[in-house]
């Protein structure tokens, strides 16, 4: 079955990755959300564009409305709740509109996970700039959604090969090819049961 799914992000690194993999492994149709999404050149028949800015609740509950699947791959800018703030927005139009599959990107290091041997200094005990990370992690996984939450390393060039590692689990790298992302929300685009209520690291084998 044909999916609409709204990627939130679209013209970031990784939303880019997404989107090019969408395009080529699935059959959805594909609403591209960014506040230059005027840049982009939509393909015909799959995909649509909408400039917004995404803290704006109304118009984001005008584009959330009848999408089957929703996949963000913001960032924060100016501030350690900005994230946290964005999605508990997410999450509160997502109930509203009865809409429940949630794929939201967030970063490695968020629970501790790099070990000493691959290099600790991104863990959230080390670095304060993960706090807004985690705080968004958190919004999501009490949420009542169908939610998948990745953490990717650094987002490097590279093959779509990818090791994934669940919350609890120490992960082996520090690094994650753009493609290897596009590659799992593939795959959670096209298996609704895969995923759920998951955390999932990714890095490079």
């Amino acid at each position: 079955m044909k999916k609409n799914v709204l990627l939130l992000g679209a013209t970031g690194t990784a939303g880019s990755a997404v989107r090019q993999k969408l395009l080529k492994k699935t059959d959805s149709f594909i609403t591209l959300v960014s506040r230059h999404a005027s840049t982009l050149t939509p393909t015909p028949d799959r995909e649509q564009i909408e400039e917004l800015d995404v803290h704006d609740v109304v118009t984001l509950a005008k584009v959330i409305k009848g999408q089957d699947i929703i996949f963000s791959a913001l960032s924060a800018e100016n501030s350690d709740n900005e994230l946290a703030d964005l999605a508990t927005n997410i999450v509160t139009v997502m109930d509203q509109q009865n809409v429940h599959r949630l794929i939201f990107m967030v970063a490695m290091g968020i629970y501790n996970e790099i070990p000493q041997s691959v290099g600790p200094q991104d863990n959230v005990d080390n670095n304060p700039m993960q706090i807004h990370n985690l705080k968004a992690a958190q919004v999501v996984e009490k949420s009542d959604l169908d939610y998948t939450l990745l953490r990717p390393g650094f987002l490097v060039s590279g093959s779509d090969e990818v090791v994934i590692t669940h919350k609890g689990e120490l992960v082996s790298g520090n690094t994650t090819s753009t493609a290897s992302v596009g590659e799992v929300v593939g795959k959670l685009v096209t298996n609704e049961n895969l995923g759920i209520h998951e955390s999932l690291g990714l890095n490079q084998p």
